[in-house]
């Protein structure tokens, strides 16, 4: 699995890392211009990420214009269908009102922070992942 973490809070991106990085490879982006930097960059090397896990608040571009960019991009440039693209957990400090609008852009779940590893991989099993056997198995 290949993951891509968003997050320009040092603490919340090492924590996803260090939980994550046991189930695939990631890489880290601290704001929405990086990501999309990334993510592009990722298809162009024919090594799409499988799943993205994205800060709702960013520097220089918030994490829901980031995925509107990345469907768009998507849809125009890969011909993937919009919900057929790589799959996003949004996560959030400030509460599900500002969530929501992530949801129309394509997301397929959130998860509020400060996170459990426990939490996290629910949320990401509960948007179509089956690490729980992987969790149990290592553990964490």
């Amino acid at each position: 699995m290949k993951i891509l973490i968003v997050d320009d809070e040092v603490v919340s991106r090492k924590k996803a890392q260090k939980i994550l990085s046991q189930f695939g490879e990631c890489d880290l982006a601290v704001s929405g211009k990086e990501a999309m930097e990334t993510f592009k960059r990722s298809h162009k090397q024919e090594y799409p990420y499988d799943l993205i896990i994205m800060d709702v608040l960013l520097p220089d571009m918030d994490g829901i214009e980031t995925l509107k960019n990345m469907r768009e991009w998507e849809e125009s440039e890969l011909k993937i269908p919009f919900g057929k693209g790589v799959r996003v957990l949004v996560v959030t400090a400030t509460g599900l009102a500002n969530v929501i609008p992530s949801f129309y852009e394509g997301c397929q779940g959130y998860i509020v922070k400060p996170f459990t590893k426990e939490k996290l991989v629910d949320a990401i099993n509960n948007i179509g992942f089956d690490l729980k056997e992987l969790f149990q198995n290592k553990q964490l």
